[in-house]
């Protein structure tokens, strides 16, 4: 079960969280990181470190908030400050294992940097991506130089199980270590989540069953959650965003009670 803190850290890169009505039940905090250049997908050098600095001033580290999934990278960010070893358990429509650009870090490209830099990640479990996405170290591909393996349930063969025969495949993959976990909501179906990235199929109470069958069975030692709508001021004037941003808004305060009360 979870054992860790459930306070909230919110990062405010983009304003995309600012915009929802997210009050919880539970501890939470905001840390700004708007005033930061070069965050947008590709992270530089600077930014990392800068980003990094304010993480380790956060007093929650149960469940962060990112934003646009144009900031997945900072699960990396995240995962590095874990001095134990564990599994990576991502649902995310892309599988975030492109090869690395220069500056390395990126939001498509940060579980490839996690499984060279960091030798306490022993798995990374991959649920919902897309068929065509790389796999680069998946089982099936060979082993990725100097890393864990990584195991893949693709977004058809995640339709096509029953929620416990899947849930059981997570299980299975990600072996005795305690879990991290990453939820990037592209990874759901239209009806469920709004992200300026291209959709997944997954139903939301997928999701969240899931998610409670990993809290009631492993330790669970961190969780981020990202793809959001974006805040285009703008675009807030429009109903339709108002829409998505509340759709969103519902996912994520799901999202939490799976992880806290389910």
């Amino acid at each position: 079960m979870y054992t860790g803190d459930l306070g909230v850290t919110f990062l405010d890169f983009d304003g995309t969280l600012r915009v929802q009505d997210l009050q919880l039940p539970i501890p939470s905090e905001w840390v700004d990181c708007t005033d930061i250049a070069g965050t947008k997908g590709l992270c530089d050098p600077f930014a990392a470190r800068t980003i990094q600095s304010r993480l380790a001033r956060r007093r929650s580290r149960g469940v962060t908030f990112i934003g646009s999934g144009n900031y997945h990278y900072v699960s990396y960010l995240l995962l590095s400050e874990i001095r134990e070893p564990f599994t990576l358990i991502l649902f995310d429509h892309h599988s975030d294992l492109a090869p690395t650009p220069n500056p390395p870090l990126s939001c498509g490209s940060w579980v490839t940097v996690a499984l060279d830099r960091l030798p306490q990640l022993r798995r990374t479990v991959i649920v919902g991506c897309r068929a065509d996405a790389p796999r680069h170290g998946s089982e099936g591909a060979g082993p990725h130089p100097g890393a864990p393996r990584v195991r893949v349930l693709d977004e058809a063969s995640v339709r096509q199980g029953t929620p416990r025969s899947i849930a059981e495949r997570i299980d299975r993959a990600a072996g005795p270590w305690p879990l991290y976990i990453s939820v990037d909501k592209d990874v759901l179906r239209p009806a469920d989540a709004a992200t300026d990235w291209d959709a997944g199929s997954l139903n939301l109470s997928r999701l969240l069953y899931w998610l409670v069958w990993l809290r009631r069975r492993h330790r669970v030692i961190g969780i981020d959650i990202c793809g959001e709508w974006p805040a285009h001021p703008l675009a807030l004037l429009s109903a339709d965003a108002m829409r998505q941003i509340r759709k969103n808004q519902a996912a994520n305060r799901a999202i939490v009670h799976a992880l806290r009360c389910g």
